[in-house]
């Protein structure tokens, strides 16, 4: 699978939400991407396969 850019090995049937958790980011600040489509957080529940191309956005505070 790619993550932003990078292949990487997940395990088969891996969700959203454990693609997030196991990356240590908060679902609060991030956008999902997949295959060119912005997912909702309603639907991180979603299985991703090892064909998708996976784009995490995070987002940051500043001034």
């Amino acid at each position: 699978m790619i993550v932003n850019g990078k292949n990487i090995d997940l395990p088969q049937q891996i969700t959203i939400n454990e693609l997030i958790e196991k990356l240590n980011l908060s679902v609060d600040t991030i956008v999902v991407e997949v295959d060119g489509k912005i997912i909702d957080k309603d639907k991180y529940s979603k299985k991703l396969n090892n064909n998708n191309k996976v784009e995490i956005i995070s987002f940051v505070g500043g001034g």
